[in-house]
């Protein structure tokens, strides 16, 4: 069962099945007949982002509401959880229908060629190994109100 009241203390997501039915229908998206397993999904994988502000209170089930929050110059209002991250939630659950976003082993495979003389390269490959998936536009949606989990470049210079 998918609550979203934010006063309750078994509040398990942001966004309810009929916010989910609508993003779909609007996009032209055929959802299956059971979408709360989605929903849930896509809320694990939000649960595990780094939050601006602070919780709006103690003890609450999930990362929203949050207080101190600044949307456009505007403070959101206690209680609230902003559109962006309902329509987050949608897009995710809309991902979670090709598989599980948060996968146990999620790093792509690296492979590395050497070339004597040259150039040694270092790169990853997607040639039918398990990958950790990226959601760029749910990111670009949450913009300041999410920092994410983190990225790396990692770079080697060898002299011949």
């Amino acid at each position: 069962m998918i609550i979203t009241d934010t006063t309750s203390p078994a509040m398990n997501s942001y966004a309810d099945e009929a916010d989910l039915r609508a993003f779909a229908e609007l996009r032209d998206i055929t959802l299956p007949e059971k979408i709360a397993p989605l929903l849930i999904k896509a809320m694990d994988y939000l649960e595990g982002l780094d939050w601006a502000g602070r919780p709006d209170k103690p003890n609450q089930p999930l990362a929203w509401p949050r207080a101190g929050i600044i949307i456009d110059g505007y403070e959101l209002p206690a209680g609230e959880v902003p559109r962006q991250v309902i329509t987050a939630q949608c897009m995710l659950a809309v991902e979670a229908m090709d598989g599980d976003l948060l996968g146990s082993v999620r790093e792509a495979a690296v492979k590395s060629e050497r070339v004597e003389g040259a150039v040694t390269m270092t790169y990853a490959v997607a040639d039918g190994e398990v990958f950790r998936p990226s959601y760029p536009a749910v990111m670009a949606l949450l913009g300041d109100l999410a920092g994410g989990r983190g990225y790396a470049v990692n770079t080697f210079a060898e002299r011949a």
